[in-house]
């Protein structure tokens, strides 16, 4: 972020960020929410009739600050100018105790749900709206995912489930995130920055090979998949990995496969990276 200095307009788009990302994770939660002693009808009803009226606070807020008129406010609302000043007149901005941390939090939770829109590769996806603010260059996901800033989910976590099963300074081998694949894929990343197979260092060609036949084997008996689905197109971020993916018995093979491969939990792709280790050292000591 540039400066710590925000205008009235910047402060207003804060608290609507805000009030919405709220509404937004709890109707989110309440997607898969079990009915317990609050059945998920009036929790609904409930919540929306809390959160409704501050979102309207909220954007009349920001309207105004924008410049925008009661004659705006009242388009907007549908009431007549008179009754439009009446209801809120008083309304105020809420403050904001560090506006800066808000805008930070604002920028890692839409990184961190962000799918593949565009702004999946910036960095600061919300900041760089605000006044005053020079929009970050894009960035690689990988690079960014391993210097501790935020990312989209599809793009990992710096410690996989399980950890890594190699993180030798010239590639990093983890299991996949999990809501985007399958229990047992593997994602093969390199330490150094380049996009693909052109790019390659001798040691880096000589390693790559080496490593899909070393997990490929104990990846199939771990997972009793009859194929390893092996691919790689830099399409999400430019930068080299590649994925080994189990494709399991009974379901669909090949290109309708890889198009919705399936997803797994943290639990079970620590399981199989446990199982894995134990298969891999036994293909090592019979070597």
């Amino acid at each position: 972020m540039d400066t710590p200095d925000f205008t009235a307009a910047d402060l207003s788009r804060l608290a609507l960020s805000a009030r919405l990302q709220a509404l937004s994770e709890a109707l989110r939660l309440a997607v898969a929410a079990p009915d317990g002693e609050e059945p998920l009808a009036p929790r609904l009803w409930s919540l929306l009739g809390a959160e409704v009226p501050e979102l309207h606070d909220a954007i009349v807020g920001y309207l105004r600050d924008t410049g925008g008129s009661w004659r705006d406010v009242a388009d907007l609302s549908g009431l007549t100018d008179e009754q439009a000043r009446e209801r809120w007149a008083d309304a105020a901005t809420p403050h904001l105790t560090d506006p800066a941390a808000t805008a930070a939090e604002l920028d890692a939770w839409y990184s961190r749900h962000a799918q593949l829109e565009p702004l999946a590769r910036v960095r600061d996806p919300f900041t760089r709206l605000l006044s005053g603010r020079t929009p970050e260059e894009r960035q690689c996901l990988v690079c960014a995912k391993y210097a501790g800033l935020p990312v989209p989910a599809w793009a990992g976590f710096p410690v996989p489930p399980g950890g890594h099963l190699v993180d030798d300074g010239v590639w990093r081998v983890g299991h996949g995130p999990t809501p985007y694949w399958p229990v047992g894929t593997l994602l093969i990343e390199s330490h150094r920055h380049f996009l693909d197979y052109a790019d390659f260092t001798d040691e880096e060609a000589a390693g790559i090979g080496a490593l899909v036949r070393r997990f490929t084997g104990p990846l199939k008996e771990v997972t009793g998949a009859p194929r390893i689905h092996i691919f790689s197109c830099m399409e999400g971020t430019e930068h080299f990995h590649l994925w080994l993916v189990p494709r399991t018995v009974g379901g669909v093979a090949g290109r309708t496969f890889i198009a919705d491969p399936g997803y797994c939990t943290p639990v079970e792709a620590e399981e199989v990276i446990g199982r894995l280790r134990t298969a891999l050292a036994e293909s090592a000591a019979v070597r």
